[in-house]
C-alpha cells in the first residue's frame, strides 16, 4: 500500500471510530408528543351535518420551532435538552394536541386541520409568543386566539393568554406534562369561545 493512501486509510478508520465512541457514549433521546392520549374504546361518530370548526396551523416562533425541547436558562440562553425530542415540529404537536383537545371538548362539532371542503362555520386562529420551561420550575405558554365566523371572517371571539403550569419534577417527561396541560387549558378556552358564537354547538367541560 502506498503511504498517501495508507494514511488516507487511518485516518478514515481513526474518524470512524470517534464517531462510534460517540454514538455508544449514553442512550438515544426519548421521543415525546404533547396531548392526551385518545380513548382505546370503540365508538363510531357521525360527522355529516355537524358544523365544522377548521383550526389553522398554530404560529410558534422560530426559534422554538423545531424538534428540541427548548429549556429557558437564566437571561436569554435557550438551550435542547439532551436527553429527549419531539416526534414532529413544535408547531405541528401544538396544532395536533390543540385540535383534539377541542374535539373532545366540542363534540358537537367537527374539528378539522386541513381545509374543508365546504366553507367552515368557524376558523380557529392562534399564535404562540412563548411556550418555555424556565429555571424558577414553571412552563410559561404567552399567546393569544381568535375565532373567525368562516363565511365573513369577522373576529367573534377571542383573547390574549399568559398560563402557567408548575413542573412537578426536572425530566423532560415533566416538562412535557406540563406543556400539555397549558395547551388543553388554552384549548379550553378557545372552546368556550366556539360555544358562545356557534348555535347548537354541544357543550362538554374537563
Amino acid at each position: 500500500m502506498r503511504p498517501g493512501r495508507r494514511a488516507v486509510t487511518l485516518a478514515m478508520l481513526g474518524a470512524a471510530g470517534v464517531t462510534l465512541a460517540a454514538c455508544s457514549s449514553g442512550p438515544p433521546p426519548v421521543t415525546y408528543v404533547l396531548g392526551t392520549p385518545a380513548s382505546d374504546s370503540s365508538a363510531t361518530v357521525p360527522l355529516a351535518g355537524r358544523p365544522v370548526v377548521e383550526v389553522k396551523p398554530v404560529l410558534v416562533p422560530d426559534y422554538l420551532d423545531t424538534s428540541d425541547i427548548q429549556l429557558r436558562r437564566d437571561g436569554n440562553v435557550v438551550a435542547p435538552s439532551t436527553t429527549g425530542r419531539w416526534a414532529e415540529r413544535l408547531s405541528a404537536g401544538v396544532t395536533r394536541a390543540m385540535a383534539a383537545e377541542l374535539t373532545r371538548r366540542l363534540p358537537g362539532l367537527v374539528v378539522a386541520t386541513t381545509v374543508p371542503a365546504e366553507r367552515p362555520a368557524r376558523q380557529v386562529l392562534a399564535e404562540i409568543q412563548s411556550f418555555e420551561p424556565r429555571s424558577n420550575g414553571v412552563v410559561v405558554l404567552v399567546g393569544r386566539w381568535r375565532v373567525l365566523d368562516g363565511a365573513a371572517r369577522d373576529t367573534l371571539a377571542g383573547e390574549s393568554v399568559s398560563l402557567t403550569a408548575p413542573l412537578a419534577g426536572q425530566g423532560d417527561a415533566e416538562v412535557v406534562a406540563a406543556m400539555t396541560r397549558l395547551i388543553e387549558d388554552l384549548a379550553g378556552r378557545i372552546a368556550d369561545g366556539v360555544r358562545r358564537t356557534t348555535p347548537g354547538s354541544a357543550s362538554r367541560r374537563g
